[in-house]
């Protein structure tokens, strides 16, 4: 390791502290009994709740001493909380902490969620749109990491135990650390409360995105997002501090008045610090003006995101005509449910199909029924991937194509002139039909025009693109990856995360096999 210095020395079977004045002889508590100090006890950690704790390394090495150090079976230096990974015998290998995690409201699971321990302080998260890696949100040099699958559920391994364990949750700039009070040495440690693992209501409990929503008369968007569970503090004007600025457009306007959305978007200046930007639709197809959306293109070309309904495809075929077949007004079937497929091509839609049924938005999996459709898309084109479509009868081109995305910059499928890679740092999503059906009370003001309930299912399938968006911007066509935490195999810095290098095992820069992920030069 790059930075690492040697607490501990090995001799035979015993251990001997160098430069260190830890007190009394290695002294006789077990496991759960009274400490002030690591020499009082058999395992050599004194937990952080003054107690006793396990503490032998997964490989065998020694745990941390009061320092916080200790040295690994390999030579080098384990740092916290990675010294606190047990090693664990028998039928159990490891010791994991397993759970959900759900939206901010706690009642609908996550897919593609990161969770993690860190073994150090998080970072700030930065402001607005950036073209960065996947992975270089995640800080505080994990020790352990993994993703959510389509049920939103997840299984930690080589989680340290003891006292006092931070898990963070995390979606892009979706990021809430909670600790756990205590977590069992070689076994599973099952969270089941769904407040614990849910993603942050407002800036009190952790981070959310810098939103901007332009609020459309005919699709209540932001009261999906009410639903989903952002508290009403965090919905304010661009003036203050809230993590939603309201712009009204033609739809709903806040209590006490918010600014008119043509100032989001007539001055690409005050799209900068917005890291998703949500256009509902207007009930009428508005068209902007040439430089607006020029300003919106080039918004996500460095890593903005763009969610957009029905009409306002003003936006996607004026910016991007060549994502898709756009043929606005073909007949519809808006006001009769419109059982539309899940494509399952690509792992994102096998995982959404699934997500919709385990969720009850789907009682079939790879089906979805809509309320207040439109057809106003035929087909979509190389760069952009269809999620949701079907056929309307009495309608030539009878293909209508519910939900769409893509990532930008937008170079044919995302390769530049001379036919290298495109760096795409942002994303667009597109859905032609409406929140639901009744999603609002026909009055002027939010959040008193919001109608209250449970999410219907169509306003699930756009909570999950939501979510997708505010991850990073991976390939459709393959699944999501994760960066590697510390000890974690790698060839190269990118698969680390953030703060953690790629080195040998004598702490030098990777050059090929051999290597893990290791905290970094301080």
């Amino acid at each position: 390791m790059r930075n690492a210095l040697t607490f501990w020395v090995a001799v035979g079977a015993g251990v001997v502290l160098a430069n260190c004045n830890c007190g009394p002889e290695v002294g006789g508590g077990a496991v759960g009994d009274p400490c002030t100090q690591n020499a009082q006890c058999q395992s050599r950690l004194c937990g952080a709740d003054h107690k006793c704790a396990p503490a032998v390394l997964s490989d065998g090495g020694i745990v941390q001493n009061d320092a916080g150090m200790g040295t690994l079976s390999d030579g080098g230096t384990c740092e916290k909380l990675q010294c606190q990974i047990a090693s664990c015998t028998g039928t159990t290998t490891t010791t994991t902490v397993t759970g959900f995690v759900y939206d901010p409201g706690g009642s609908v699971p996550l897919y593609n969620a990161i969770v993690y321990v860190p073994n150090s302080a998080l970072k700030a998260l930065p402001a607005g749109p950036s073209c960065s890696a996947c992975g270089a949100l995640v800080s505080g040099s994990p020790v352990t990491i993994t993703l959510t699958k389509p049920d939103g559920s997840f299984t930690l391994t080589n989680v340290p135990s003891g006292a006092n364990i931070p898990l963070v949750m995390q979606i892009g700039k979706w990021r809430r650390q909670v600790t756990l009070p205590s977590v069992n040495p070689c076994t599973e440690n099952k969270l089941t409360d769904p407040n614990v693992t849910r993603l942050p209501r407002n800036q009190s409990e952790g981070d959310l995105p810098q939103m901007a929503i332009a609020s459309g008369n005919a699709d209540g968007f932001e009261c999906l997002l009410r639903k989903i569970g952002i508290s009403d503090s965090e919905f304010t004007t661009s003036a203050q501090s809230g993590r939603v600025h309201y712009y009204v457009q033609n739809g709903m306007d806040l209590a006490g008045g918010a600014p008119q959305a043509s100032t989001l978007w007539t001055d690409a200046n005050n799209l900068k610090p917005y890291d998703v930007v949500i256009f509902p639709c207007e009930g009428r197809a508005n068209n902007k003006p040439q430089g607006a959306v020029r300003n919106i293109v080039d918004y996500t070309n460095v890593g903005g995101r763009v969610f957009a309904t029905h009409f306002s495809y003003v936006w996607t075929r004026a910016g991007w005509p060549e994502s898709a077949n756009y043929q606005p007004g073909l007949p519809d079937l808006y006001n009769t449910t419109f059982d539309v497929t899940v494509d399952q091509s690509f792992p994102k839609g096998q995982a959404f199909a699934e997500w919709l049924n385990h969720v009850g938005a789907s009682p079939t999996v790879g089906t979805l029924g809509l309320l207040e459709s439109r057809h106003d898309v035929t087909a979509v084109r190389p760069g952009s991937t269809r999620w949701l479509s079907g056929d309307v009868p009495n309608s030539n081109p009878a293909t209508s194509i519910q939900h769409l995305t893509f990532n930008t910059p937008f170079l044919d499928a995302g390769t530049l002139p001379d036919g290298g890679a495109a760096p795409q740092c942002g994303r667009v999503v597109y859905s032609d039909f409406h929140v639901t059906a009744g999603a609002t009370n026909g009055g002027d003001t939010f959040p008193d025009s919001c109608v209250s309930g449970p999410l219907t299912g169509q306003e699930k399938a756009l909570e999950f693109m939501l979510f997708d968006l505010s991850a990073c911007v991976q390939d459709d066509q393959t699944g999501p990856t994760v960066c590697n935490a510390v000890g974690q195999s790698c060839t190269s810095d990118s698969q680390c995360c953030a703060g953690l290098q790629c080195v040998t095992s004598t702490g030098t820069a990777c050059t090929g096999a051999g290597c893990t992920c290791q905290p970094g030069v301080n």
